[in-house]
């Protein structure tokens, strides 16, 4: 069975973007070695995109999903079959992740097995050969004999040899650098623009974080968080709770505007009876319409308080927001995935600053999405990611909304 590499890559850092690492050409089992060639521990994904249903996130078949692989590790994953036209795609946190796919696949070759102490003369791919002098195996692969196992039987093992002497200890290396803090950033982009480059042992704290100089990789290493020691815990102040201010008082209904008068009924005079008269009457005129004005608008209440309770509406499917829902929590209920779809502002005038709650109650993933038109800013998806996740989208713009909370990664 020939094997060959179908594809390697070295993705940039993961920006809500995938790296089509390789696209099956033949039917195969197929696995993906992950390197971290840099300073700090990253997470990959690999998934499967099928070639029946391409583009659709709800098939793709997810070989690992934010695997931690340490500094200077590699991992292969699982064997898995490939059909021609499946695609591989791959992430990691950072630049350093190196990616390498390798397949295994049916040759269309012939498979003789020869069985003899000397190279057969004229091999073809496929052929395998033991050797009866060595009972190693080896499979042609079209440049010469690959060894790929052995038929030698296992000998008994040999009596345990003597405890050899211990050797003499070793003089004590030399003590190491430290690492100094020689002062604090507020951004890693702002030590870099001030220090290129540093020495062993520098460090900068930019917070949280402590970074320090790698010689090796020249440049600055994240090397986790500065904690100091905890401090002793304070004394817990006392409870206190203001006083609930006063309800602000309902404004007035303004006056209904009067009705005016119904105009007079006027009938005509009826014309004499003639003889087969084919002549119609006259019809009287109508009365004017007389419409009273309408009276002035009360005034607008007190604003609320905090304390007043949240509407919640329940849905369990897709829906699409209407001006009622300012101010709502939207529960969605639904089993499998729906979308909250927002409107544009033709449709449903919200005011700049209003906003609406989601919360995914069902197992359904919830989506929420823009109309044609509307602009929804988010990060990293505009998926909530699981059940009880909650999110808020706040109107910033005529047809501008932001999308914030529990959100999926992917």
């Amino acid at each position: 069975m020939p094997v060959k590499r179908l594809g390697v890559a070295s993705p940039a850092a993961y920006t809500n973007a995938f790296t089509l690492l390789a696209t099956a050409d033949v039917a195969c089992v197929a696995s993906v070695i992950i390197a971290n060639k840099g300073g700090v521990e990253l997470n990959a994904t690999v998934y499967i995109e099928p070639v029946e249903s391409p583009g659709n996130p709800s098939n793709y078949v997810y070989i690992v999903n934010s695997l931690v692989v340490g500094v200077g590790q590699s991992f292969e994953t699982f064997r898995f079959a490939m059909t021609v036209g499946d695609k591989i795609w791959v992430a990691s946190s950072t630049a350093n992740a190196s990616f390498s796919a390798t397949v295994a696949y049916e040759s269309s070759g012939r498979s003789n097995i020869i069985y003899s102490s000397t190279q057969p003369g004229f091999p073809q791919v496929g052929d395998i050969w033991v050797n009866s002098s060595t009972d190693s195996v080896g499979v042609y692969t079209g440049s010469g004999f690959s060894t790929v196992a052995t038929v030698a039987p296992t000998g008994p093992t040999g009596p345990l040899g003597p405890t050899g002497p211990q050797g003499a200890t070793g003089p004590t290396g030399p003590e190491g650098s430290g690492i100094s803090i020689l002062g604090s950033y507020a951004t890693i982009e702002l030590l870099e623009a001030d220090n290129a480059t540093g020495n062993p042992g520098d460090a900068y704290i930019v917070s949280p974080d402590v970074y320090i100089w790698d010689d090796q990789n020249s440049a600055w290493v994240n090397s986790g968080p500065f904690v100091g020691p905890t401090g002793s815990t304070g004394p817990t102040g006392p409870s206190v709770t203001g006083p609930t201010g006063p309800t602000g008082s309902t404004g007035p209904t303004g006056p209904s505007g009067a009705t005016g008068p119904t105009g007079a009924s006027v009938t005509g005079p009826q014309g004499p009876t003639g003889a087969a008269s084919t002549v119609t009457g006259p019809t009287g005129p109508t009365g004017a319409s007389v419409t009273g004005p309408t009276g002035p608008t009360g005034a607008t209440g007190a604003q609320g308080t905090w304390d007043t309770a949240q509407s919640i509406e329940v849905k369990s499917d897709n829906y699409t927001l209407v001006l009622g829902d300012a101010g709502k929590l939207i529960r969605c209920t639904k089993a499998t995935s729906m979308t909250i779809l927002i409107p544009t502002n033709a449709a449903a005038a919200y005011s700049i600053g209003q906003r609406v709650d989601i919360m995914q109650y069902g197992v359904g993933q919830v989506t929420v999405s823009g109309d044609t038109g509307v602009t929804l800013r988010f990060t990293p998806t505009n998926k909530l990611r699981a059940t009880y996740s909650t999110a808020s989208i706040i109107k910033i713009g005529t047809d501008e909304w932001v999308l914030a909370g529990d959100l999926a990664l992917t």
